[in-house]
């Protein structure tokens, strides 16, 4: 059995042992003396040290620990986790073709994503802390629920550009000269051409009108924001629907790939609609709206 004096070295030095050397030995001074004095009239040693706490938290109390995520980054970092993850895994989903190749090439190597945040925010935290007036906080005017009209209308005409060759690709390809088979791999499957692509373009237009309406307005209004939400549930469980309905495309290679990309599409838009549906609900109650998660 150890005697009162061993037991105080045993717990010195597992403090000790925590902090950087260069406070060791005036820590190890100063808590033995402060041991000394709690300890010399009790009858139970041991269980006076475990009551003084555990050897990290009192190292903790002489100094402060390396910190790896700042804790105001702490919401945001499990967040961006969770979500990441999330959306590694949905992909994972479509292209896996069992379970097993799931968990090894998606499941378990996801984990991958929360590691790359922690060293981002590290080095974050670090930078904060290195060059504190770098990143002092500055005002500036609230932008809350206005948009960027001349990055709105680049992007509008992007989108229809990518719908218009999306939906004739195989006639453009034709018309460009294309090989037979090239022409072919992109010509759309007959069930898919009848029903699900109708369906999928006219949400598509629906987007583009509610985007042109939100740029000519020059901010995002409550009905625009509900509408908006609307039409991308709707896209997503389209989308999720031409997922697992059958082929989109008749050449196979052509139909996984664009299969993949639909997979990045819903779950990126259903990460979206997350966040906005919480920012909406926190809002509804808190006072004005910020702007929306991509907002232009």
């Amino acid at each position: 059995m150890l005697t009162t004096e061993e037991l105080i070295d045993a717990y010195v030095s597992d403090v000790a042992r925590l902090l950087p050397r260069r406070q060791r030995r005036d820590v190890a001074l100063e808590l033995r003396a402060l041991l000394r004095d709690e300890l010399a009239d009790s009858d139970d040693p041991v269980a006076r040290l475990r009551a003084f706490g555990r050897p990290a938290d009192v190292a903790a109390r002489y100094g402060q620990p390396p910190i790896v995520v700042d804790q105001a980054d702490t919401r945001r970092f499990v967040r961006l986790s969770v979500a990441g993850v999330l959306v590694i895994w949905l992909l994972g989903a479509v292209s896996a073709t069992d379970v097993v190749d799931w968990y090894w090439t998606y499941g378990l190597p996801a984990l991958w994503w929360p590691g790359f945040l922690v060293v981002a925010f590290g080095l974050g935290g670090w930078a904060r802390r290195r060059w504190p007036a770098r990143f002092v906080w500055r005002p500036r005017r609230s932008a809350a629920g206005r948009v960027v009209r001349s990055g709105r209308i680049a992007a509008f005409v992007f989108y229809v550009a990518g719908t218009v060759v999306l939906v004739n690709a195989a006639w453009l390809l034709d018309q460009l000269g294309a090989a037979p088979q090239a022409v072919q791999a992109l010509t759309f499957d007959g069930e898919f051409a009848q029903f699900r692509g109708p369906l999928v373009l006219a949400l598509l237009i629906a987007t583009l009108v509610h985007h042109l309406v939100v740029t000519i307005h020059g901010r995002w209004r409550p009905v625009t924001r509900t509408v908006g939400m609307l039409l991308g549930l709707a896209i997503c469980a389209v989308l999720t629907w031409v997922l697992f309905a059958g082929p989109v495309y008749l050449s196979p290679e052509a139909d996984r790939t664009a299969k993949f990309w639909v997979a990045v599409i819903v779950a990126v838009s259903l990460v979206d609609l997350l966040i906005e549906a919480g920012r909406l609900l926190r809002h509804r109650v808190a006072g004005p709206m910020a702007p929306p998660l991509g907002a232009l």
